[in-house]
C-alpha cells in the first residue's frame, strides 16, 4: 500500500523562509557533520561519499541536482522527502518545474552562488495553506561534486520536523 501525500504547490499556498545559523534537526546536523568530514578530506563527491553507510539514515531526505546551463538545475536523485513536499515523484525533473517562477528566479540565484563559493545554507520552512502550517521542514543546501570529481552540483537536504532520521 503507497503513501499519498497531500500537494502544498497550490496558488493559495506560500512559503515562509527563516534562515538559520546551524541545523536543528538531528538529520540535518548528522548531513551537515557528514558533508563538513568529507570537505575537511577532500570534497565530497557523489558515488563515493554519496551513497554511503555514513548518510543511510537519511537518504530519504537528500536530493541532487545537477547545474543545467544557463540558470536551471536537474533534479538526478530525489528521496521520499521530496515525494512527500512535492506530492510526486520529482526525479528527472527541473528546478523551474518544482516552484513558481519568482520562487524559481530566488533560489536559481542562491544555489548559482552556492556553486561558485560553496557557502552551505540552512533555514526553516513553513508552507502555508488557509492561514495554517502545511508543512514544516528544515532545509539544508551543500555543494558537492559530481562522480567525475570536477563538476560541481547541489545536494539538498528536507528534513520534516515529524520525521525523526
Amino acid at each position: 500500500m503507497g503513501l499519498v501525500w497531500r500537494i502544498f504547490d497550490s496558488a493559495e499556498s506560500r512559503e515562509i523562509h527563516v534562515a538559520r545559523g546551524e541545523a536543528v534537526h538531528q538529520g540535518a546536523r548528522h548531513l551537515l557533520a557528514c558533508w563538513q568530514a568529507s570537505e575537511r578530506e577532500g570534497r565530497f563527491t557523489v558515488g563515493r561519499d554519496i551513497p554511503s553507510r555514513e548518510l543511510a539514515r537519511v537518504l530519504e531526505s537528500v536530493a541532487l541536482f545537477q547545474p543545467v546551463p544557463p540558470d536551471d538545475f536537474l533534479v538526478r536523485l530525489a528521496g521520499e522527502a521530496m515525494r512527500r513536499r512535492h506530492g510526486r515523484d520529482v526525479s528527472g525533473a527541473r528546478l523551474s518545474d518544482l516552484m513558481d517562477a519568482p520562487r524559481f528566479a530566488c533560489e536559481s540565484a542562491r544555489w548559482r552562488t552556492l556553486l561558485e563559493n560553496a557557502q552551505p545554507f540552512i533555514e526553516e520552512v513553513r508552507v502555508m495553506e488557509d492561514g495554517r502550517v502545511g508543512l514544516c521542514y528544515e532545509s539544508v543546501v551543500l555543494r558537492v561534486l559530481a562522480a567525475d570529481g570536477v563538476t560541481p552540483w547541489v545536494m539538498t537536504g528536507i528534513f520534516f520536523h515529524d520525521w525523526r532520521a
